[in-house]
């Protein structure tokens, strides 16, 4: 795991302590900042698989492991 992958994993746990404070204090705006911070998340995430893709089919292509 790098340490775009850890951040990630921990932006994830701080957006789900911030979405249960939001459901217990039904704060609107708040769960609007957390639907983008969610969005932002799995675009990271997705970049991230693309990537390791990406590097699988070099690898394969050119015949390195």
């Amino acid at each position: 795991m790098d340490k775009r992958q850890v951040k990630g994993k921990v932006d994830d746990a701080v957006g789900r302590a911030k979405r249960q404070v939001e459901e217990w204090t039904d704060e609107t705006k708040a769960r609007v900042e957390d639907a983008a911070q969610k969005v932002k998340n799995k675009a990271e995430h997705a970049m991230d698989k693309m990537k390791h893709a990406a590097h699988d089919a070099k690898q394969k292509v050119t015949g390195r492991t």
